[in-house]
């Protein structure tokens, strides 16, 4: 019975432990997988398939209109038509079927700037959506490689608990045998107790991190999941590029050029509202005469030309111009304060790159450092040459020396990320 329950056991062991190596994800498998399931990018895509769709609209308003409609009605009071002592009575229904079809020949400018100010809006919608793929990318850089510092930290506690857990069983050991005091042995277990909490929370946060991974991509929070990528590892660095590069690059400075050429097509808008109109068209008509006597019917054909000239507005003309214009002018300070931004986030991204780069070798040799400090001062104990303070001095000098260590190459990423979204690659 003993031996069916181990087996059990094991085979679950073994089962979670496949479904998570199945579950591995590298840090470009994650950000695919992000991508495919993003809620956010499929409503920019949505908006992106309306804002097309209403050019299109746009569009048909160069192409001739044609309308039909028909109308009837009954007078209820009986009327006739008197000529001297004769009166002819007249039908009480009527009706009337028209087809007719318009085509503006000029409409001031409307037409053709409203289609212009819709293809730019399409454009709009299309960088809308690329930077929306951009931030989604960001994010999951910097969820995988927070969750990968906190699966780095977690081991790091994990080893920090073992070393004291290793010196409390000699500790013990030695109590007993009466070579040690108790004081000695309480504090390296009252140690053991702190380094047991941190662990506890380290693990809290290595879980809590994955729920969030997890999620970003569209599974159960809960569902097993490994990270393939450890937060040590190397990187290529991308060469430092120029704000000319990035304002190619980046959908946001794309955006505030293009709400500088859809508010000039507003000033176009503004004046082309009180210009000439010009349009043709033809009516064809059939139905009851105007004096419906018998009730026949007959066609009636109507060619026709319309114009239509403003002339007096007081003035609206050109205050809604100038409107439209001081709204252009705020457009163009906006990409200006776009490009300033920009350039700042870029600069800032490449000199926390360049400097978090190097603190990563500093970050290791205070941990080689801290490695050896313990080593000698735990021999320099056991051989009773340095008080238990000093060992457990050191400890902590070890668990802080490996958690700046995680923390440098957390930062050196997320700085990588900082400056890939700065240039406006992915």
């Amino acid at each position: 019975m003993k031996k069916n329950i181990l087996l059990a056991t094991f085979l679950f062991a073994a089962t979670l432990s496949g479904a998570a190596q199945e579950s591995a994800l590298t840090v470009t498998a994650y950000k695919n997988r992000v991508l495919e399931y993003s809620q956010q990018i499929k409503q920019s895509a949505a908006q992106r398939v309306a804002v097309l769709e209403a050019m299109r609209v746009a569009k048909t308003a160069f192409l001739p209109k044609i309308d039909f409609s028909g109308n009837m009605q009954y007078r209820i009071n009986d009327l006739g038509m008197a000529f001297g002592e004769t009166s002819i009575p007249m039908r009480n229904e009527s009706y009337e079927l028209q087809a007719g079809i318009v085509q503006p020949l000029y409409a001031g400018g409307n037409i053709h700037n409203s289609y212009k100010a819709a293809q730019v809006k399409t454009a709009i919608a299309e960088q809308a959506e690329t930077l929306t793929v951009d931030n989604i990318i960001y994010t999951a850089d910097v969820s995988y490689w927070s969750t990968a510092a906190s699966k780095e930290m977690y081991e790091v506690m994990c080893q920090y608990v073992d070393i004291i857990e290793s010196l409390a069983a000699v500790l013990t050991d030695r109590f007993e045998d009466g070579l040690i005091s108790r004081t000695d042995l309480l504090q390296v277990q009252a140690r053991l107790k702190e380094a047991e909490i941190q662990k506890t929370n380290a693990y809290k946060g290595y879980q809590l991190a994955l729920q969030s991974l997890n999620v970003l991509m569209g599974q159960a929070p809960l569902d097993p999941v490994m990270i393939a990528d450890s937060i040590t590892m190397y990187q290529s660095l991308p060469l430092k590029v120029g704000n000319d590069v990035a304002f190619q690059n980046r959908p946001e400075f794309k955006i505030a050029d293009l709400n500088i050429q859809y508010q000039e097509r507003q000033v176009k808008l503004a004046k082309g509202k009180y210009n000439p109109s010009v349009s043709i068209g033809f009516k064809e008509t059939w139905g009851t005469q105007m004096l419906n006597i018998d009730g026949s019917t007959r066609f009636n054909s109507v060619a026709f030309a319309s114009v239509s000239i403003p002339l007096l507005r007081w003035g609206a003309r050109f205050k809604e111009s100038n409107a439209q214009k001081a709204v252009l002018l705020s457009q163009k300070y906006e990409r200006q304060i776009t490009e300033d931004a920009i350039s700042k986030e870029l600069a800032n991204a490449w000199t926390n790159l360049t400097e978090n780069t190097k603190l990563i070798e500093m970050a290791n040799a205070s941990v080689s450092i801290s490695e050896d400090n313990l080593d000698i001062n735990t021999f320099s104990y056991n051989e009773g040459k340095l008080p238990i303070l000093d060992v457990l001095t050191a400890q902590i000098t070890w668990v802080q020396s490996y958690s700046n260590l995680v923390q440098t190459w957390l930062q050196q990423k997320l700085s990588l990320a900082d400056y890939k979204k700065a240039m406006g690659t992915r």
